[in-house]
C-alpha cells in the first residue's frame, strides 16, 4: 500500500516536471555579442518565436539571407523577435558585420532552405528595450511528441496506481 502511494506521488511529480517543457519551445533567445551570435545555430519547432537581444557595445542586425526577416539596426540593449511558422533552414547574418552568421533550423530536420516571405514576422525592436538576463535557450529542441508521450505514460501509470490504491483501501 505504501509502495503504491509512493509510486503515485513519484508519477505526479515527474509529470509536473516534464509537462512544462513542451511549452518551453515557444520562445528562444539568441544573444548578439561583439562580434558573434550566441548560440550561432538553434533548432526550433514551427510556431516558435526567436528573440535576438543585442548585448554588445556596437550596433548589429539579424538579417535573413533570403529576405524573410530583418531586424533593422539594433543598438545595444535593443531586441527583435520573429515567429518561425514554416519548416526550413534560415541562414542569417549581421549586415553591419557580415562575418557574423547564424542559423535557425525550424522543424528539427534539414528541410529546404526558405527564401521567400510566407512566414509571419513579429518585429518588436524598440529604442526603450533593455537587455535582460534570460535563460540560455540554445541547443537541440526537445521533441514535443516525445514529451507528450512521456507525459501521457506518466498520467496513465499514475491513474493506474491510484486505482489500485483505492481498490485496496476499499477492501
Amino acid at each position: 500500500m505504501r509502495r503504491l502511494t509512493c509510486l503515485t506521488a513519484l508519477a505526479l511529480l515527474a509529470m509536473l516536471i516534464l509537462v512544462p517543457s513542451a511549452a518551453a519551445q515557444q520562445n528562444q533567445t539568441v544573444y548578439i555579442q561583439d562580434f558573434y551570435f550566441s548560440p550561432a545555430s538553434i533548432t526550433v519547432e514551427p510556431g516558435t518565436t526567436v528573440t535576438w537581444i543585442n548585448q554588445g557595445n556596437a550596433p548589429h542586425t539579424a538579417t535573413h539571407t533570403g529576405g524573410a526577416f530583418d531586424s533593422g539596426t539594433l543598438q545595444p540593449g535593443q531586441s527583435y523577435s520573429y515567429t518561425f511558422n514554416r519548416v526550413g533552414t534560415y541562414a542569417y547574418y549581421c549586415q553591419i558585420h557580415p562575418y557574423m552568421t547564424g542559423t535557425v533550423v525550424v522543424g528539427g530536420g534539414g528541410g529546404a532552405a526558405y527564401f521567400a516571405g510566407s512566414a509571419t514576422a513579429s518585429p518588436t525592436a524598440s529604442p526603450t528595450a533593455t537587455a535582460t538576463t534570460l535563460a540560455t535557450t540554445g541547443g537541440p529542441a526537445v521533441v514535443p511528441a516525445v514529451t507528450l508521450a512521456a507525459s501521457l505514460a506518466l498520467v496513465v501509470s499514475g491513474l493506474t496506481a491510484l486505482r489500485l490504491v483505492l481498490r485496496r483501501s476499499s477492501s
